[in-house]
């Protein structure tokens, strides 16, 4: 350490802290995805542009330490990584090589933040896997490392400048550190939640799976009426991961629908959700999940990798004679209250919600976590590529629902990263198809009810 500068870790990262804290399997709070492309790289020019990187970008030079029994953090100089270089025979040895290595804890603990490989396949395609501690950086930052490194490596490549330098994630660090001791602010955050979470009175597990799991802990609890179960049991944490594809004919519709409006696809993948939910659980109106939320909203922050994200809890109740465009607005309406209020802690936010409701640390009404994650599909990173994530294996919440564009054809790809003991492969592959057609009947007709697009549902199982 020698005289380096500790910090506290900030909000962001104690949410990911404390799924590592408190799950049986470390791999949870990590990020493992894989880039491939069609064309030759240059595996030393590779390694010299990441090295740029590391030191362009400080997030990746993070040490952490127990001080008096609290984490803390501080940054190192220097970079000795050095990337290691796979042949691969097959795709299916690549991929069967990335799904092992994405279910092996990073320690960050113990000084390790990330595991880099480069890679070819059959010397016709090459690429690049990492696995990164979620400390460090998220999938926003995911997305801002590869377009970084492959700009770094163009500009070698072509002895030209470098990118403009990014923002420092230590300044940022800073600054939240200091917003954390503004006591004003502070309070309305906690105002505005305490009413956020009481004024639709208490919430309802709405679960992709149905009312089983519900209906089973009702049983077992002699409490016909209880709404939420203990859906985060460590013990049930064991994952498995499904992609599915949008066509690029109805992302187009989707993309279309969405700059009509002026909104993000977010809010449009979320009410296909929902309605799924909803139908699957006796046409409940409420159904509860978290969204992440970059916190990317300056420039700055868009222009640095980094542990930014938090997840929001958000709660949708819809009637069934909204319109397919109300629900959507009003998913916009929430989250955005959310936003204004992203500074406080999640951390503090789900002790206070399972405080008013009188629920144990595995309770919830979370049936499932949302992300979207904005991949460049314009040609921004210079050449064409495929995005994958990879299964964890083992997962805190009950479903992890992450939807970003396909590069390859313009299309979606979802990836369903699911617990096993509560979902099947059938039910999350109906989900996938109700949220679609929900989606697209929708946009096809937005006028269209809540309760129409939930017959059509039913009409359909």
């Amino acid at each position: 350490m020698k005289n380096e500068k500790l910090y506290d870790i900030i909000p962001s990262q104690d949410c990911m802290y404390l799924m590592h804290r408190f799950s049986l399997h470390k791999q949870m709070a990590q990020i493992p995805t894989s880039l491939t492309i069609g064309m030759e790289l240059d595996f030393g020019v590779l390694q010299k542009a990441l090295d740029i990187v590391i030191e362009r970008n400080d997030c990746l030079r993070l040490a952490f330490v127990k001080k008096g029994g609290k984490l803390k953090q501080y940054f190192r100089t220097g970079n000795s990584y050095k990337a290691e270089v796979k042949y691969f025979r097959s795709k299916q040895e690549q991929e069967d090589y990335c799904s092992a290595d994405a279910k092996k804890p990073v320690r960050f603990e113990k000084g390790e933040l990330f595991r880099i490989v480069f890679f070819t396949v059959n010397e016709k395609q090459y690429g690049i896997y990492g696995n990164f501690t979620h400390m460090i950086i998220d999938a926003m930052g995911i997305s801002f490392f590869y377009k970084e490194l492959f700009s770094v490596y163009a500009a070698l490549m072509q002895n030209d400048e470098l990118p403009k330098p990014t923002d420092s994630y230590e300044s940022y660090i800073i600054r939240e550190l200091e917003a954390l001791k503004d006591e004003e602010k502070t309070a309305k955050h906690e105002e505005f939640y305490k009413n956020y979470f009481l004024e639709k009175g208490e919430p309802f597990y709405a679960a992709v799976h149905g009312m089983d799991f519900l209906n089973a802990y009702r049983k077992k609890k002699k409490n016909p009426e209880a709404r939420v179960p203990l859906a985060y049991n460590p013990l049930y944490s064991k994952c498995d991961f499904l992609t599915m594809h949008i066509p690029p004919e109805k992302a187009s519709r989707i993309f279309d629908y969405c700059f009509c409006h002026s909104i993000a696809p977010e809010s449009v993948f979320q009410m296909g959700l929902h309605t799924h939910c909803s139908a699957v659980n006796e046409r409940i109106g409420d159904v509860s999940m978290m969204s992440v939320c970059s916190k990317r909203a300056t420039l700055q922050e868009k222009n640095m990798c980094g542990c930014l994200a938090q997840p929001l809890q958000l709660r949708a109740v819809l009637s069934e004679d909204m319109s397919f465009d109300g629900g959507v607005k009003e998913f916009v309406k929430v989250r955005r209250s959310l936003y204004r209020h992203a500074a406080y802690p999640y951390t503090k936010a789900r002790t206070m919600s399972l405080d008013l409701f009188g629920y144990g640390p595995i309770q919830g009404p979370n049936s499932f976590m949302f992300s979207w994650i904005p991949l460049p599909v314009g040609g921004e990173f210079g050449m064409d590529f495929e995005f994958r994530t990879y299964n964890l294996t083992r997962y805190f919440t009950p479903l992890y629902v992450i939807t970003m564009p396909d590069p390859k054809d313009g299309g979606f790809n979802v990836c369903y990263m699911y617990r096993t003991k509560l979902s099947t492969k059938q039910q999350i592959e109906k989900l996938h198809e109700n949220m679609v057609d929900t989606i697209m009947a929708g946009i096809e007709n937005p006028e269209i009810t809540v309760g129409e697009l939930l017959d059509k549902i039913e009409t359909k199982q």
